[in-house]
């Protein structure tokens, strides 16, 4: 490409031709101008030839360096009032602005166009993952603002050619040569449940087309969520679904994060849901008086979705996603069906105060029908169709489990009791049992009262309900089996997937019952390391 400057005291116009492989003294040799060199200076990756890279680079600045000046702009004379404009932009950090075309966000898989260019930066904001913090806040102060160059390179990422990607970040490495390169962090949404009517029940009639679960960074859960993505991945060649990762951080429990509604589009709450939440979990009072009816069995209190809400929103296609201005954690819905097919829901009756707590409003009886209303509106549901019950923990999936249309499994600690009494657990020593026999029967005698109104109130709204043998004390109890993901095969057959026990004695046993209910077969996953901190397979899930 041809440009014309003027030589450093004005007195001469020269034309050069930039092009690749030729050593840049020579084809400046006519060009007497100190800026032009010093930009190349910049670029130049200390070879002193011009690469393809530095070329695109170059033209760059000499295109927005002729378009600086609007009495000279685009006559393809480089005059050097432009090259200082030019220079001092690049020493302000301001060039960045023409140079820099990184996307971020949403990218289309189909039409992205990502190639790898380059843009000059300043190193007020280097980050460079072989050093220390220490560092990293030393390499700042003694190198603040001094220009770089920074080439973006797309080559190492996969894109689909359909599909929307999430571009999260990118990451900055120094080179050997002076100049850095980044790479972009790329992740692909979730596939849309639209469409798919059969995608709204958690129960056992419904087919599963994929199951995603977080891409956990590197943490004390890594090898816990590389076995059980490995065991999923078993099981869906099995039974018919696949298994996708999708990044939240250093959130896993992405059951709560994104709330399926009836069109099967996904409900995230809003970023002034999120604020109102955070604002009143300093509230102890407030929560206490949401809690107030279990205090003497779980205190524990919900709003860490308003932490993530951010980070899963990133994950849900733009046409799939929602805003939803009520507080709603997926664990403490159950997506279910009535008798007859109708899309319903069962929710505990804390989310109810949540939400009036997410729209400012009072607890008062007009409030709590205008917080129903909007769970409703949130849902995609008729008001009518959704049954709030009384809880005894947290979130009611660890405890309740949809199965067929109109069908709800209830915990039966009684029955638990009954058979640990009655069965030989091998890697269970007798005092271990004892005291869980122990802990179960206190519990059972603590929570009845809100169990019999909790299945009185299920049975009023038309619900059968099938009582499993239930072990779970409280959220970080070991041994659940209610928590689980059930569906229809592609043979045809019902299944579900719930938390291995540690116990095949106990897993045998329990299996009979869900067999009972209309299961025709289990599959038990390894998720001790979650239970322990008061989740299992269904928290840790998402269903399409």
């Amino acid at each position: 490409m041809d440009y014309s400057f003027w030589n450093n005291n004005n007195s001469k116009l020269n034309k050069i031709n930039l092009k690749t492989g030729k050593s840049w003294s020579d084809i400046t040799k006519k060009a007497d101008n100190t800026g032009l060199n010093s930009i190349w200076q910049l670029i130049d990756n200390g070879d002193g030839i011009v690469q393809q890279q530095e070329l695109d680079l170059l033209n760059k600045l000499l295109k927005a360096a002729d378009n600086s000046n609007t009495k000279t702009k685009g006559n393809g004379i480089i005059e050097n009032e432009e090259l200082t404009i030019i220079k001092n932009k690049i020493n302000d950090g301001s060039i960045k602005e023409d140079l820099d075309t990184r996307p971020f966000g949403t990218v289309d898989g189909k039409n992205a166009n990502l190639k790898n260019f380059s843009y000059i930066d300043n190193q007020a904001n280097l980050s460079d993952k072989n050093l220390t913090a220490a560092q990293q806040r030393r390499l700042q102060r003694n190198v603040k603002n001094q220009p770089i160059v920074v080439n973006v390179d797309y080559s190492q990422i996969n894109i689909e050619q359909s599909g929307e990607y999430y571009i999260e970040k990118y990451n900055r490495v120094k080179n050997e040569d002076g100049t850095y390169t980044e790479t972009p962090v790329i992740n692909k949404k979730m596939d849309s449940g639209q469409g798919r009517g059969t995608s709204w029940s958690e129960g056992l009639d419904r087919k599963i087309g994929k199951i995603s679960i977080s891409a956990q960074p590197d943490n004390n859960w890594t090898e816990s969520m590389s076995v059980l993505r490995d065991e999923l991945s078993e099981i869906g060649k099995e039974v018919g679904f696949e298994v996708e990762e999708i990044n939240t951080g250093n959130g896993v429990w992405i059951e709560d994060y994104g709330i399926r509604r009836a069109d099967g589009k996904v409900g995230v709450i809003s970023e002034s849901t999120a604020d109102n939440i955070k604002t009143n979990l300093n509230n102890k009072n407030r929560l206490k008086e949401i809690t107030n009816n279990r205090r003497e069995i779980s205190v524990t209190t919900q709003g860490k979705t308003a932490e993530f809400a951010d980070v899963f929103r990133n994950n849900v296609r733009n046409d799939d996603l929602v805003d939803i201005t009520s507080y709603l954690e997926g664990g403490n819905v159950l997506n279910t069906t009535l008798a007859d097919g109708t899309p319903g829901a069962i929710i505990g009756q804390e989310s109810i105060n949540y939400t009036l707590m997410a729209l400012g409003l009072e607890n008062n009886e007009e409030n709590i029908k205008t917080a129903k209303n909007q769970i409703a509106q949130d849902l995609g549901l008729k008001p009518e169709n959704i049954t709030y019950i009384p809880q005894f923990d947290f979130h009611i999936d660890m405890s309740y489990r949809p199965l067929g249309n109109g069908e709800i499994a209830v915990p039966d600690y009684e029955e638990g009791v009954k058979l640990l009494k009655e069965t030989e657990i091998k890697g269970m020593d007798e005092k271990s049992k004892q005291e869980l026999i122990t802990k179960l029967e206190e519990f059972s005698a603590k929570s009845a009262d809100i169990r019999e109104d909790a299945i009185n109130t299920l049975s009023g709204k038309g619900y059968k309900i099938v009582k499993i043998p239930s072990f779970s004390t409280d959220s970080d109890s070991e041994i659940n089996f209610m928590n689980g993901v059930g569906g229809t095969s592609k043979t045809g057959s019902r299944f579900y997937i719930t938390n291995n026990s540690g116990y095949p004695e106990l897993n045998e046993a329990v299996q009979k019952y869900f067999q009972n209910a209309g299961v025709d077969k289990m599959y038990f996953v390894s998720t001790k390391a979650f239970l322990s901190k008061y989740g299992g397979i269904d928290c840790l899930t998402q269903e399409v």
